[in-house]
């Protein structure tokens, strides 16, 4: 269990080392802005101090998976299985509170354990895809619901099978103007 706390935590220490010194320009889906893992930030070490840079906090209770995070204004989100469900969360940035957290799923119950989909951030909502296929739109502010559907049954969606394995979904949307697009 101690393994799959660190793995979401792994993604989030980027975020969280640079959180605390100065506004950072917001990433708001899965490889930042414009999707390339460019960032536009400027002013940046050319080399680690001994011992690293300071950190700013730690964030725990996040559950495991692979899911990175989402960073827009004063908050960070991400996806992890805790114990009952997988669920979106909220953390603030300056200190890594949880603010909400809102169920989208089942828990992953393999070998390779929690979602792998970013968080994609549009304006004031949010929008997350669990592992069995379930796309849910949710208010940044409160995580509560505004809409859902799941890709196999509203859809007819199938998830591909490799060598008796199968896989999960593990996207993450992209916002398109007034469109949701998951493959």
């Amino acid at each position: 269990m101690r393994g799959r706390r660190l793995l979401l935590l792994a993604p989030c220490s980027a975020v969280l080392l640079l959180s605390g010194h100065g506004a950072a320009a917001d990433w708001p889906q899965w490889r930042g802005v414009n999707r390339d893992a460019r960032s536009a930030e400027a002013g940046l070490l050319q080399s680690w101090p001994a011992g690293g840079p300071p950190l700013s906090f730690k964030a725990s209770g996040l559950g495991g998976g692979f899911s990175s995070v989402a960073v827009v204004g004063e908050r960070i989100y991400t996806l992890g299985d805790l114990s009952d469900a997988q669920y979106a969360l909220a953390l603030a940035r300056k200190d890594g509170a949880i603010l909400w957290k809102s169920k989208v799923g089942p828990t992953w119950k393999d070998e390779y354990l929690g979602p792998r989909s970013t968080p994609t951030v549009d304006g004031d909502r949010v929008y997350v895809l669990g592992t069995e296929g379930d796309l849910y739109c949710l208010e940044a502010a409160t995580g509560k619901t505004v809409w859902t559907k799941n890709l196999v049954q509203d859809f007819g969606g199938q998830m591909m099978k490799v060598e008796g394995s199968e896989w999960k979904f593990s996207e993450s949307p992209l916002v398109d103007g007034d469109r949701v697009i998951v493959t």
